[in-house]
């Protein structure tokens, strides 16, 4: 009866986290759906609450309950469950800096997954100084250690140090991009230490068979000026696969790699400290070569659902 008695009060516990997740859920799907483009309540990330997941452990539980009571109390035993197996079915990674970092709010290091590629583990750099964080870094240039002229394959695996320049892979790009609704936000400074910033509110590129195509950039906002809309619809391009509209190879004239149409009115991948090909964003200026650049995403219309997160995860 004691056994039978915890067992009950288990499921009423989980019943309870349940009605709180479908309360949560309400409320940002509501919180979404006033701004008039929030996609939050069909978005696939997990920063919301997947309530087939839910149910389903819902459903796990009421299974053991009913094959606990078809034991005989008597030979109820409890198995040990070493450490190894207890880490092994721990939660999953989650799939963007939004939640792998709402706990402790510092940038660094995390783990994301990413189920397209069916990567569990993968490290990101999250950024949690910046409009809220949230942020994955997908692009820093802080000086000339990592060389940026490299070939298609090295782009679409991504290179690079995570905490200094970097560059985390076109594979990777398209499956973030593509699995729930992306804005992007690019760090740009000057040699005076004078610093700029661009925020789209929509950024998508394609996969490998449209040459991960730049498909979307979203309103622009920010200090830089707007040099990155031009570049929309073109193929990515490599000196070693040349995917431009120019009548020269582009990647290879300018020693890097980009979107380039003919050739570009940003280029963040040139060669770090050159005077007039380099890290380049021609709105600014285009003579000039920026000492620092960093492209990073987040889902779009973040903001309460990463307030509501940050707020549960401290009070647990």
């Amino acid at each position: 009866r004691r056994v039978r008695t915890i067992h009950g009060k288990m499921i009423r516990f989980v019943l309870i986290i349940l009605a709180h997740c479908i309360l949560l859920f309400q409320i940002r799907c509501v919180l979404g759906e006033d701004n008039g483009t929030s996609k939050v309540c069909d978005c696939k990330c997990n920063c919301v609450v997947q309530m087939g997941v839910a149910k389903k452990y819902i459903k796990e539980w009421i299974d053991v309950q009913n094959i606990s009571n078809k034991v005989p109390i008597g030979k109820k035993e409890l198995v040990p469950i070493s450490e190894k197996e207890l880490v092994a079915k721990g939660p999953p990674n989650p799939s963007s800096c939004v939640k792998a970092a709402a706990k402790k709010l510092k940038s660094g290091i995390y783990k994301i997954q990413i189920e397209m590629l069916k990567v569990t583990d993968l490290e990101v750099f999250c950024e949690e100084d910046i409009d809220f964080g949230g942020w994955i870094v997908v692009q820093r240039r802080v000086n000339d250690s990592v060389d940026f002229y490299r070939t298609w394959d090295e782009y679409k695996k991504g290179f690079g140090d995570l905490e200094g320049s970097y560059w985390i892979g076109l594979e990777k790009l398209y499956a973030l991009t593509s699995s729930c609704e992306q804005e992007l936000y690019i760090q740009l400074a000057r040699r005076n230490g004078k610093k700029y910033y661009a925020k789209y509110s929509r950024f998508l590129i394609g996969d490998e068979s449209r040459n991960f195509a730049l498909l979307k950039v979203g309103n622009y906002s920010g200090t830089a000026i707007d040099s990155l809309t031009y570049h929309l619809g073109m193929p990515f391009s490599t000196h070693d696969h040349d995917s431009d509209v120019s009548k020269n190879n582009c990647a290879q004239v300018h020693k890097g790699a980009w979107w380039f149409r003919r050739c570009y009115t940003c280029h963040l991948n040139g060669v770090y400290g050159r005077r007039k090909y380099g890290v380049n964003w021609n709105s600014l200026s285009t003579e000039e070569s920026f000492v620092f650049s960093q492209m990073m995403i987040r889902p779009a219309h973040v903001f309460w659902r990463r307030l509501m997160l940050s707020n549960s995860l401290r009070c647990a």
